[in-house]
């Protein structure tokens, strides 16, 4: 479920043969399983985390606590962060149930431009929302602990 790799690959391609920069972090590419419930994630996960020898913290906020969720009556599935152990920097983001396919596209944006926990746990998210769940992961992970759980 890649098509949008090879998307921007092509529009990388292009560029270069323009004489254009070009840049591509597969780090950041999204990866989406279009189940019920749903399955993203992006950057790296706990293994290639431990095999690198980085140490990391965890934040994780299940979607039985989201509002959006409950007054959707989907709430299987959680969000799960990690994040650089001394400097907050979001390293991976793994997201299973509603709404992950498209939640998983504020975690690429954070890894892409080298974002903390706390700078997403301080963002504004909209209410009730299931992206609510993303912020709340990111707070747990920066400060220890979610607001709503």
């Amino acid at each position: 479920m890649l098509a949008h790799k090879a998307e921007d690959e092509g529009i990388i391609c292009v560029e270069g043969m323009a004489g254009g920069a070009v840049h591509i972090d597969y780090n950041c590419v999204p990866s989406v399983i279009y189940t019920h419930p749903e399955v993203a994630w992006v950057g790296k996960s706990e293994e290639q985390l431990k095999e690198e020898g980085i140490e990391y913290k965890i934040g994780k906020f299940p979607f039985a606590a989201n509002s959006r969720a409950k007054t959707n009556a989907d709430t299987d599935g959680m969000v799960k962060i990690l994040g650089h152990k001394s400097t907050d920097r979001v390293l991976g983001a793994h997201i299973l149930g509603p709404g992950a396919g498209e939640m998983v596209n504020e975690a690429a944006l954070a890894l892409e431009y080298g974002a903390s926990c706390e700078d997403i746990a301080r963002v504004c998210h909209a209410h009730p929302t299931l992206s609510e769940a993303f912020r709340e992961a990111n707070l747990a992970a920066s400060f220890g602990k979610p607001i709503n759980f």
